[in-house]
């Protein structure tokens, strides 16, 4: 482990960091690290800001308004998957919505789309999608701050399925479709170095919107014989995807 025994606090600033140079936390992550993690001056702190490297800090002072920090060690981070990952997921309600980035991120998705469809239940409004957006970039933030990674996921804007353009190019893509019996494991596929999932919300995708998936060249296929949750459905598939082709073989 690159971590000491001792609890760890992990968090994310965004910030530049470098070796040796003092930094000061904003009001935001003080607060989170005194009254939520309990930060106090004996606590191991490692500080990221999507460079790639953790940086481990010394703890100068804990004031109530400012925590000075010293940063002594920056290391190498390498944990990000060779498989290059693209989730087109469909807009669920909240707490699963929450769910879902949160665990494709701890298992190491690249890139996530939040997508509109026909069984969203979410209406979109230019102040709705900014504060949405917001909201699941911190839910991005706090999983890497927990699973280890040291560069953010890229969270694209939300999108209209039916206004999506072509994506695939030659790369693999994928939608889950529990009424195929081709499942994910059968794909017969040069290994790919990217591809691309596409989950439905709650109620799952319709049959027009399957159909249009294909005819953008995405293949239907299924993780296993049981009906998945929707929040349980993109950390699955990625799962599967990791298994055959990324970095948990």
């Amino acid at each position: 482990s690159r971590y000491p025994l001792m609890r760890v606090i992990r968090l994310y600033v965004n910030q530049n960091l470098a070796l040796h140079h003092e930094v000061t936390l904003d009001d935001a992550t003080l607060h989170y690290a005194t009254n939520v993690l309990r930060l106090n001056e004996n606590s191991s702190l490692f500080l990221f800001n999507g460079d790639g490297f953790d940086y481990s800090c010394e703890i100068l002072s804990i004031k109530k308004k400012t925590i000075e920090l010293k940063v002594i060690e920056k290391i190498q981070v390498n944990n990000e998957s060779s498989l290059v990952t693209n989730l087109l997921l469909g807009i669920s309600k909240s707490a699963h919505m929450d769910y879902a980035i949160q665990k494709s991120v701890e298992a190491g998705v690249s890139n996530i789309y939040p997508i509109c469809m026909q069984h969203t239940v979410y209406k979109p409004s230019t102040k709705s999608n900014r504060n949405k957006y917001q909201h699941w970039k911190k839910v991005i933030i706090s999983a890497c701050e927990q699973c280890g990674r040291a560069k953010l996921p890229s969270l694209l804007d939300i999108a209209e399925f039916t206004n999506i353009n072509k994506l695939l190019d030659q790369n693999l893509g994928l939608v889950l479709d529990q009424n195929t019996s081709k499942s994910i494991t059968s794909i017969d596929n040069p290994v790919p170095s990217v591809i691309w999932l596409l989950i439905g919300p709650e109620g799952g995708l319709t049959n027009k919107e399957i159909s249009l998936a294909i005819e953008k060249g995405f293949q239907p296929v299924r993780c296993g014989p049981r009906v998945l949750r929707t929040e349980t459905a993109a950390h699955t598939a990625l799962i599967c995807a990791q298994l055959l082709w990324g970095d948990y073989q």
